[in-house]
């Protein structure tokens, strides 16, 4: 009995290893140009469901296209009611595995090909380096392997059908198969597997065709599982597709047991396949399957507006301004975009501050001296400063969608000259932040070197930038005129190139390398392109309302 039981599950593991083989080999083969197709051909119900079923049939997996489906549409690459087309789609494909099973499996003496086959694509595989050639080959190494592990599957499933009473096990309900299939299929990861599982069975006279029929509805429902663990953590319309394949499945399942014995006397009876079971389980799965999807496509579009309303994220706002502000009278809309990049333009100068691990506080709103600033800011900050670039671009994209809304309005040229002024100093406010987060690991080398003249360095970059940052305050608070920001912009730049001039002269005598010089140049660099761009940004921003020191 033991032995038996081994090679069940041995039979089983050469099966899944040959099923998960050749659907790697399959998408290996089909390549960019396959993932291509599946996204362009969700234009319509009709054509997601056709692409899904192919798709399917061909990598023979529903897990694998299903995944995909889900992980375009997270992408953006199709919409959600195309997502939901592929998945239905995907469960007519699925039922190929069964036909192929049923047929090759079944009907053909396995011997006689597998392992030939499994034997001349590895010669290929060993001696080729056509890359096609070699894909081929592993798919049909794995087509191979997968019938050899169900010969092993078959012969162990009727040997063991003679070792046990059935009997003990097949009268209990109908729900308890249908139960067996869900978890069975959730455990293993494929519903082929449970599939090939079962119709060995129903060939060794192990199981009847009813109980069969249970327990592969039941692993129609356990399939939704991949789906289910791959939505998990995503954005809402992957937790929606997941969704909606667990409610088709659930729903088919549901009309297809209730059907049950309507079913099954149309096809073992009107269509004669009783004495044929394996074939009559494989007309069965694709009967429920295809009858589910002619059931519920009409409702696709229902099925979308459905799930569109669940799983929304309570979206924070970023802005400030043009939220509260319709963009239908031109004059009113341009304040709030105005207050809106001023606001940004702060949290950019914020942002700055925080990559020199210099508080904001200290600068923004406190009169410190430079050098009483550097000596309170001694240590490196933490801070999520990917997270805190990423919001300053999304209130840019939101800034861009409200202004181009503005752009639809009849403007007068003066409006379309102050729209396209905000353009620019929106442009070289997010410009600056860009620029000093691509010196953030600099930064953080300089904080942890042991050289004191690369800290020192460090402090004079921290400087020159504390300078510039206080230079383009004042400029919008109305402390200096923009010319005179302007001028104290180039005093700067020109203190800077003699810094940068007498660095590179003497990096060696203060014990500075060529790596470390080049990061520190490339740091000086950086810092005088933002200050260019936090003058030119702050030509016609105003700041004259209250700083919030927890903005960034």
């Amino acid at each position: 009995m033991l032995y038996t039981i081994i090679n069940i599950l041995s039979g089983l593991g050469i099966f899944l290893f040959g099923m998960t083989y050749m659907e790697s080999a399959l998408k290996e083969f089909a390549g960019v140009k396959f993932k291509q197709w599946l996204k362009n051909s969700t234009s319509s119900n009709i054509k997601a469901i056709f692409t899904g079923a192919s798709a399917t049939a061909l990598l023979q997996s529903s897990g694998v296209v299903s995944l995909m489906a889900l992980s375009f549409v997270s992408a953006s690459l199709i919409t959600l009611q195309g997502a939901i087309g592929l998945i239905f789609g995907a469960n007519i494909g699925t039922t190929a595995t069964a036909w192929i099973v049923a047929i090759l499996g079944f009907k053909i003496k396995i011997e006689t090909f597998a392992l030939p086959l499994i034997g001349f694509s590895g010669i290929i595989l060993m001696f080729s380096n056509n890359q096609k050639l070699n894909a081929t080959a592993k798919i049909f190494i794995g087509f191979g392997l997968l019938f050899f592990g169900l010969e092993i599957l078959k012969d162990a499933i009727e040997t063991f059908s003679t070792q046990i009473n059935i009997s003990n096990y097949t009268n209990k309900n109908i729900l308890f198969f249908l139960l067996l299939g869900i978890i069975l299929t959730t455990l293993i990861q494929s519903s082929s597997a449970t599939t090939a599982i079962v119709l060995s069975a129903i060939n060794a006279d192990l199981i009847s065709f009813e109980i069969a029929a249970a327990i592969v509805i039941g692993s129609n429902i356990g399939s939704t599982s991949t789906a289910l663990l791959g939505s998990i953590g995503g954005v809402p319309d992957k937790k929606r597709v997941a969704l909606a394949h667990f409610m088709f499945n659930l729903i088919t399942a549901v009309i297809t047991f209730l059907s049950l014995n309507m079913l099954t006397y149309f096809i073992l009876d009107t269509l004669h396949l009783k004495d044929d079971p394996t074939i009559a389980l494989a007309v069965f799965h694709s009967i429920f399957n295809i009858l589910g999807v002619l059931m519920l496509s009409p409702f696709i579009s229902v099925f979308t507006k459905v799930l569109d309303g669940l799983f929304n994220i309570k979206k924070i706002l970023l802005t400030k301004y043009i939220h509260l502000v319709e963009p239908t009278v031109a004059d009113g809309a341009l304040v709030a975009v105005r207050n809106e990049i001023s606001d940004l333009f702060i949290k950019s100068l914020k942002y700055a501050l925080l990559i020199i691990n210099i508080k904001p506080t200290n600068v923004l709103i406190k009169d410190i001296q430079n050098n009483e600033i550097i000596r309170l800011n001694s240590e490196e900050i933490v801070f999520d400063y990917k997270k805190g670039y990423d919001n300053i671009k999304e209130i840019e994209g939101s800034i861009l969608l409200y202004l181009n809304k503005i752009n639809q309005l009849q403007l007068t040229q003066t409006q379309s000259e102050a729209i396209d002024t905000l353009y620019g100093s929106l442009r070289e406010t997010v410009y600056a932040a860009k620029v000093l987060k691509d010196i953030k690991n600099n930064i953080s080398e300089f904080v942890q070197s042991d050289i004191q003249q690369v800290f020192e360095h460090y402090n004079q970059i921290r400087y020159n930038l504390i300078d510039i940052i206080k230079n383009a305050l004042y400029a919008t608070s109305n402390q200096k005129t923009y010319d005179e920001a302007v001028l104290e912009n180039d005093r700067l730049i020109v203190e800077n190139k003699a810094i940068i001039r007498k660095l590179t002269r003497h990096f060696q005598n203060e014990g500075i390398n060529e790596k470390m010089l080049i990061s520190l140049l490339n740091t000086n660099r950086t810092v005088m392109i933002a200050s260019t761009s936090f003058i030119e940004a702050a030509r016609v921003l105003e700041t004259k309302f209250a700083i919030d020191e927890n903005d960034i």
